[in-house]
């Protein structure tokens, strides 16, 4: 979950039983029309509210109905304006003035007006942010001129930092070190937001709390309830500024723990959800009208599985003696091993104790950054990474192929082959692996998901038909609050509680970047969460130095380096980066496996009329533009609307170019 997620999609252990889906709720007289309540579940609740400050989805799930930034998503995947009317790029590309809003009110809980949006509200958001030391500082810390000194303290004050206001004249301006096409996408995330300074400094260190009154709210809508494992709800903002857009009456959420998921269609059917997952694994699928049941397409978040490349805490663990985990350590450092287990994940079958073998192999995905997230010279991004990956290795990699929704990195002949490779070098390190020695791998597991554990039982299945019991994946169930804590809430690479895990990401902003820097051994944002800590956080010493150096992670950092280097041409950037995602998979730094979407659904939803970012940013998770319809949405009906909405997309696209 991330994020995307970030956003923060890094987050629970694949898929969908940790997934957020969109509800319905009361019924209206019309089949579609303004004022109604719309209700959803939801896994985890918010930490916080402080949207500048937080990295993690389930804040942004919130907080992007509360406030508004700049510009905003729209259905069609195009940036549009939000609270600047109008924005203006210098001939070089580094000066950024958008035209603010007038009259905009920032709102307490009860809809009184407390003040009204100015631009400098945004200078003392991005100033809060950098003091509080942002979980997604590093989103704008290196684009913004004099911010990434003033973060780290080698300058003290905040007026030399690339942003300006002038509230007089209605303006904000940021300065850039360099071009960045991709800017607006970034100003639709939390960090670019703004804040009134009179309750920042009135809350103290309560902004942000998880109640209705620990934020303004200048957006479509107001929290009128916090309740902690129970229920989150909102109501319409009658002082918003584009009312006209905002569908929806009422937002009631659910807390929904995962342990049925056959509750989420049961709800679905008594009109308790406007949207529900369906699970073609279980029982009651077989009584689901078929024409109702519609399969959404792939979407920008991605689920991989990773290895902790020097794990330092065994509190929930199969390994008993320093033996073991010595034998764990080394493997999971050897690149022949790491590569070996990507090869061996049957991808399709994982996927389906999620979605049935009829959309197993729909939900694959093969690289990080999506496929076809962008283009290069008009040819998805992703032959790029398969070309690279063949001049890397063209003996494996002219085997396979990394295009999504296809189940064409599985092959177990490979896999052995690489294990045998692996088995070698261990045994010239004194580690001798056989089906009394297995190399064990601890991976949690949320204890109440019943499609995740299906999912890592799957996995384990792979692992001993290609590995005949020489490997073991040990699936250790965890309530929610340890799982969360074994595997991503943690603040050090020291306290990563395994030895596999599945993650996901989605993307912050519309290049490349925005996945493969997240594992950069500099800054990566979750490079900790593969047991490394990034350089410009070390204190102290380097308890993961020699890991680094036996996986040689700062030959990424240099492919990363080349790769953001290039600012004035799209094509030669995307092509390094995909370069760098090519040495990542070769050396199994990362396994992707799936994606988000791709699932059988059911919704009373009108189609499409939601906001669509393709996951970049915050905006998607607001509930402006939402339509409710009274009937089932046909497949065949899905179908049309996609269709149609494929060919705004084109249309608006091509529009946006010209």
């Amino acid at each position: 979950m991330t994020k995307k997620t970030k956003l923060m999609s890094i987050g629970l252990m694949s898929v969908a039983a940790l997934g957020v889906f969109a509800a319905c709720g009361n019924k209206s007289d019309s089949s579609e029309s303004d004022g109604k309540d719309y209700s959803f579940y939801y896994k985890t609740d918010p930490e916080t509210l402080d949207y500048t400050f937080s990295g993690q989805r389930y804040t942004a799930e919130n907080t992007a109905n509360f406030v508004d930034g700049l510009v905003s998503y729209d259905q069609y995947r195009q940036i549009v304006p939000a609270l600047a009317k109008s924005w203006d790029v210098s001939e070089d590309g580094k000066t950024y003035t958008y035209h603010i809003r007038k009259d905009v009110p920032w709102v307490d809980a009860d809809g009184n007006e407390y003040a009204t949006v100015k631009p400098s509200d945004w200078v003392t958001g991005l100033k809060h942010a950098a003091d509080t030391n942002s979980e997604t500082l590093y989103l704008v810390s290196d684009s913004i001129t004099g911010l990434a000194d003033y973060a780290s303290g080698k300058n003290k004050d905040f007026s030399k930092v690339g942003i300006k206001a002038d509230d007089k004249a209605g303006t904000l301006t940021y300065t850039l070190n360099a071009p960045e096409s991709f800017w607006n996408s970034k100003a639709t995330y939390g960090i670019l937001y703004p804040i009134n300074a009179e309750f920042l400094k009135e809350k103290g260190k309560d902004f942000g709390k998880v109640t209705t009154d620990g934020i303004l709210y200048n957006g479509a809508f107001i929290a009128t309830k916090f309740d902690n494992k129970s229920a989150i709800e909102y109501k319409a903002n009658d002082t918003y500024w584009d009312k006209k857009n905002v569908h929806i009456k009422n937002v009631k959420l659910s807390f929904y723990d995962g342990k049925k998921p056959e509750d989420l269609y049961k709800g679905f059917t008594d009109g308790k959800y406007n949207q529900a997952e369906l699970f073609p694994t279980m029982p009651y699928y077989k009584n689901v009208k078929k024409s109702d049941v519609i399969w959404t397409a792939q979407e920008a978040t991605t689920y991989f599985g990773m290895f902790n490349l020097n794990r330092q805490t065994y509190k929930n663990t199969a390994h008993d003696t320093d033996a073991k985990k010595t034998a764990t350590k080394q493997a999971v450092l050897n690149k022949d091993f790491r590569q070996a287990i990507g090869f061996a994940i049957d991808k399709a079958k994982y996927n389906a104790q999620r979605v049935g073998e009829e959309g197993g192999e729909k939900l694959v995905r093969n690289t990080l950054v999506p496929y076809d997230f962008v283009t290069i010279a008009g040819k998805d991004y992703g032959t790029a990474v398969q070309s690279n990956l063949q001049a890397i290795d063209g003996d494996v990699w002219s085997k396979l192929s990394v295009d999504q929704g296809k189940n064409s990195t599985y092959n177990v002949d490979l896999a052995k082959a690489s294990f045998a490779k692996a088995k070698e070098a261990l045994k010239a390190q004194g580690v001798e692996v056989s089906k009394e020695n297995p190399i064990v791998l601890d991976a949690p597991v949320l204890d109440t998901s019943t499609i995740n554990i299906a999912a890592a039982a799957s996995m384990a299945n792979s692992l001993d038909k290609a590995f005949d019991g020489e490997v073991k994946l040990n699936s250790i169930k965890l309530a929610m609050d340890p799982y969360l804590q074994a595997v991503f809430s943690f603040k050090t690479a020291a306290e990563a509680d395994y030895d596999w895990n599945i993650s996901g990401w989605g993307p912050d902003y519309a290049d490349p970047a925005t996945y493969l820097n997240i594992l950069s051994p500099k800054q990566g944002d979750i490079t900790i969460k593969i047991g490394l800590e990034p350089s410009v956080t070390l204190e102290g010493e380097d308890k993961g130095a020699a890991a680094k150096a036996t996986v040689d992670i700062e030959a990424y950092q240099k492919l990363l380096d080349e790769a953001n280097a290039i600012t004035d041409n799209t094509d030669a950037r995307y092509e390094a980066f995909a370069k760098a995602e090519a040495w990542l998979i070769d050396n199994g730094i990362v396994t992707p496996i799936n994606s988000l979407g791709a699932a059988p659904m059911m919704q009373n939803e009108v189609p499409f009329t939601k906001i669509d970012s393709n996951t970049v940013g915050s905006t998607a998770y607001s509930y402006k533009y939402r339509k409710v319809s009274d009937k089932t949405v046909t497949a065949k009906e899905y179908e049309k609307a996609l269709k149609e909405w494929k060919a705004k997309v084109e249309e608006k696209s091509k529009a946006a170019t010209k």
